[in-house]
């Protein structure tokens, strides 16, 4: 009997033990998604509000997410520190609706990613070939400047496009160039980036779609590991809460006999 009870007690020390892990697991990841969906969220809007709309809504929905997984985790680590009964069982339960909402989230975080992957698509053709105004000049060298710099890219589908539309490479595919803080200096090294073909070569529309499609792979990743951690807590936390409870009653008979 006492062999039994201590293998009970070693047992539920083990899983107390991991379920405390895998809650801290579960608040690292959420703070990393809450950290990844506050700098997408800067990202996307430099494509515009019209282009960013759906997409930021996802990540606010995300840093929701994030927050609710925090706070149910935080109820399993409180459950496990004091064998709560009441708070165990709360945090299968939270988990559970957690799990559905967090694919309910994964769905449309997914669609708006596609859906802004083709609407930036059709934006930077339609932008870069269009006739601009003097209006609206500086406004345009001005936004693909800021692309192409941050990006490292040049042209919509390389620096050719340039040629096409019968203007000189920007300076902005020209990283030292580009960076210099003289006239001189900047049209010096222009000038031998273009001799040398020193420029960016790839295309900035790949590069920013690329980005896309990582994030969302990263995204589904990262859902895809907290279904099984959160699968794993709420097995444990079942089985913890069960095995405390088996212990009260034995405990209650003993006392009682």
């Amino acid at each position: 009997m006492t062999k039994m009870m201590n293998l009970r007690e070693f047992s539920k020390g083990i899983a107390k033990s991991l379920l405390l892990v895998l809650n801290g697991i579960s608040i690292f990841l959420a703070l990393c998604i809450f950290g990844f969906a506050i700098v997408d969220l800067r990202l996307v809007k430099q494509y515009g509000e019209e282009h960013s709309s759906g997409t930021s809504a996802g990540d606010v929905v995300i840093m929701s997410a994030s927050m609710m997984l925090i706070a149910v985790a935080v109820v399993g680590c409180v459950g496990v520190i004091r064998e709560n009964l009441k708070a165990l069982y709360m945090y299968v339960g939270l988990l559970m609706i957690l799990v559905v909402l967090e694919m309910l989230i994964s769905i449309f975080v997914a669609l708006q990613r596609y859906g802004l992957q083709f609407r930036i698509t059709e934006w930077m053709r339609e932008d870069f070939f269009r006739n601009i105004t003097e209006g609206n000049q500086q406004f345009h060298e001005r936004l693909w400047d800021e692309l192409q710099t941050n990006y490292q890219c040049c042209g919509l589908n390389g620096p050719e496009d340039y040629l096409a539309i019968k203007m000189p490479v920007s300076m902005s595919c020209c990283d030292r160039a580009y960076r210099a803080r003289t006239p001189y200096a900047q049209q010096q090294l222009y000038r031998v980036c273009i001799e040398t073909a020193g420029y960016y070569n790839d295309g900035c529309e790949d590069e920013i779609l690329d980005i896309l499609r990582s994030d969302a792979d990263w995204l589904i990743g990262a859902a895809v590991f907290s279904f099984w951690v959160e699968g794993a807590g709420m097995l444990l936390a079942t089985w913890l809460a069960n095995n405390i409870r088996n212990s009260v009653h034995v405990y209650k008979d003993t006392v009682r006999y």
